[in-house]
């Protein structure tokens, strides 16, 4: 994931824009070493950023886990020396405790949902926390998932917002043909309402369907249909670690999820010390 100098600046700003007055009434100004120990089993994520962090604050970093890496309760993260430990403490905290949980949740649905279906996807969605968007999704990633969408420009995705403004679903089926010529490079995902509406979405030949809300029966019957002519299958809406493995059984290829974004947070422990 690249992160601007401006990114990197603004984390460490938002956190000490001027100075830590307890350093100063202190008077510390000794060098230090600062470790980050994880007090559960997570998949590593932000290392990488992390590190950045470390070199701006002009810190020799001693140790970094690799992200994406499975490590056990107390196994430690990242180490680095010098004078700014105090500044990097509790940016990188935060950093590590909510990316963490995130990845972690993604590797455990991953898991759940594989138990049923060997070649599920779990992908999240747009809705993230607002400005966390680039350690959530490298946190997506290093938990073995995929982002669903990471903007607007770059998928098509049909809902009936799009619809309502468009001239209705009469006028997208008979000129769907045509729109799909507009953009050969790219699939069709368009959300079915319910199964009557999966029924002709299929008939006309859309590239994939996402399923929003729709019970487990429905669900199950829109695969059957869907697969016969080899569309693809997305379930979204509400779905979380406890339900998801209800819809890996349906059938699904993918599962479109936001529940990693608000997962528990992580526990990450820091020592700092003088050296």
């Amino acid at each position: 994931m690249f992160y601007t100098y401006e990114e990197i600046d603004r984390l460490v700003s938002e956190d000490m824009p001027f100075f830590d007055l307890t350093q100063k009434l202190l008077d510390i100004k000794e060098k230090g070493k600062i470790s980050f120990f994880t007090r559960k089993d997570c998949i590593v994520t932000a290392s990488e950023l992390i590190e950045k962090l470390a070199k701006k604050l002009e810190l020799k970093v001693v140790f970094k886990e690799k992200d994406g890496r499975f490590v056990k309760a107390g196994s430690k993260l990242f180490e680095a020396e010098g004078e700014n430990v105090l500044i990097l403490w509790k940016v990188a905290q935060n950093i590590y405790e909510y990316a963490l949980s995130v990845s972690t949740y993604v590797h455990e649905m991953t898991a759940k949902a594989r138990k049923h279906n060997p070649n599920i996807e779990i992908l999240t969605t747009r809705k993230v926390i607002p400005f966390t968007k680039k350690v959530a999704l490298q946190a997506v990633i290093d938990g073995g998932g995929l982002p669903h969408r990471v903007t607007t420009t770059e998928t098509i995705l049909i809902f009936e917002n799009y619809i309502n403004l468009y001239g209705g679903w009469d006028k997208f089926y008979k000129n769907f043909e045509k729109l799909k010529h507009k953009s050969i490079e790219k699939k069709w995902v368009v959300e079915a309402k319910n199964f009557e509406h999966a029924k002709k979405l299929v008939e006309i030949g859309v590239d994939v369907l996402q399923l929003d809300k729709l019970d487990i029966e429905t669900t199950e019957k829109i695969v059957e249909i869907a697969h016969e002519k080899n569309i693809k299958v997305i379930s979204a809406g509400g779905i979380n670690i406890n339900n998801v493995e209800e819809y890996a059984k349906a059938g699904v290829d993918s599962i479109v999820t936001t529940a990693p974004y608000f997962a528990k947070g992580a526990d990450v422990k820091v020592v700092i010390e003088s050296f």
